[in-house]
């Protein structure tokens, strides 16, 4: 219901003005369209919540998207945005406190930050690519 255009919006896509920029938020599945909406002239940055594989997959795609990209296209992607549907106090006390969450199986958003995080360490610590 919320990933796709279920009341026919799609071809709304082309009426946006090219200054706006794109928070492409998917949570559930790392879907490619930040490389759509870069085709379609916009800025792009993915936006993962509380899986942090899925987290990964999606800093690893735009990654991608932009060292493959044209000239042209390589500023088009921005990179990846820690999406968190909580006040920033109680994100932050959960991030510094390690707070561990068995209800949702380990994915939460403060672990979905930590694991992004780990993995742009291991890429050399340049969050900019």
């Amino acid at each position: 219901m919320w990933e796709a255009s279920y009341n026919n919006t799609y071809p709304a896509v082309d009426l946006i003005p090219k200054d706006v920029f794109i928070c492409d938020w998917h949570y559930e599945r790392a879907d490619k369209t930040p490389a759509y909406f870069a085709l379609k002239g916009f800025r792009v940055a993915t936006c993962p919540w509380r899986n942090p594989s899925i987290a990964v997959t999606q800093l690893k795609d735009m990654q991608k998207f932009k060292t493959e990209s044209t000239k042209e296209m390589k500023p088009r992607f921005q990179g990846v945005i820690q999406t968190v549907w909580s006040g920033a106090p109680q994100f932050l006390r959960a991030f510094y406190e390690d707070k561990k969450d068995t209800t949702a199986g380990g994915n939460t958003q403060q672990g979905c930050f930590r694991g992004l995080y780990k993995e742009i360490g291991k890429m050399g610590g340049d969050a900019r690519y």
